[in-house]
This record gives structure tokens, sequence and C-alpha cells, in this order.
């Protein structure tokens, strides 16, 4: 199961989960750890934390509020009772504090996790928000980070779940 923080412009337009640049970049990482994308989009499950488009800031997409959140979780939870996933990806701040807390993404990203969800042991493996705007994503220290995520994600594909 894969879940972001909510959906954009291009994927509301669409109705299909990372359909715009952020999709692209997500996928040719999953692309590295050996998952091909539409394969992967039947095979995989994938949300966000928000389920409508938070709107925009001028700057990017809005932070969803608290109320706003408050509001969708029970959807999400539904989501994970249905499907209660062997291994869960959290993409970008968002999703990632949803399941982690809140913690820096250089202290989470590349590690694997084990976390109780729906009373079933589920690896979390995070990922950052594949944003091309997106500061952290883009810092040259950070790009290990991510490949060690990706090593991880593959380590899974590799073990069958």
């Amino acid at each position: 199961m894969l879940v972001g923080q909510a959906p954009g412009k291009q994927e509301i337009a669409l109705d299909r989960p990372f359909a715009g640049s952020a999709g692209r970049r997500l996928f040719s990482w999953l692309a590295k750890a050996g998952f091909e994308e539409e394969p992967f989009r039947s095979f995989c499950y994938i949300t966000a934390v928000m389920k409508c488009f938070p709107g925009n800031s001028g700057h990017g997409d809005l932070r969803p509020s608290r109320k706003q959140l408050k509001n969708c979780a029970r959807f999400l939870e539904q989501e994970l009772e249905i499907v209660r996933p062997e291994v869960l990806v959290p993409v970008g701040g968002l999703a990632i504090e949803r399941f982690l807390g809140k913690q820096k993404l250089v202290d989470v990203i590349g590690r694997v996790f084990v976390k109780n969800i729906q009373g079933r042991k589920t690896v979390v493996i995070p990922l950052p928000h594949p944003s091309g705007a997106s500061a952290w994503t883009n810092a040259r220290e950070n790009q290990w980070l991510i490949r060690r995520a990706i090593l991880l994600l593959r380590r899974e594909k590799a073990s069958g779940r």
C-alpha cells in the first residue's frame, strides 16, 4: 500500500493518483526498485491521507488543516482495515507523520519500521515527497537516503511481500 499526502489538480482531473510530475519522479524511484509503473498500479493500493485537493498557496499545494485531516481520517482507517497491508510506503511528510509521528525526514528516509497497523505487523518504508520543488528531495546530501530507501523497497520486492 502506498499512501501519499493529498491529490493535486492533475490527480483530480485525471482521477489517477500521482499523475503529474511528482508521480513521474515517484515512479522513476520505484523503477529503480524493480517496479514498473502500470504493473505497480495494478497490484498496489494507492491512496492519500487527504481525499480532496486542499487548495493552492501560490507556492504549491496548501498543507491541509487539522480539521481537514480529521475529516478524512476515517476514510484512510477504513482503507487500512480493508487492505491490511504487509508493506506500507508513506510518501511525503504528511503521510509519514500519520504513520510514524512527527519526525525529521533525515531520521526516517532510508530506514525500515515495523508498526502494528490494524492488528497486523506492517513493514513501513517512507519516501520523501517526490515534488521537483522539494528542497529536501533535491538536496545532494539527502540523495543517498533516497537511494537507500529504494534499495529497501527492492529488498521487499525480492522477499515477495
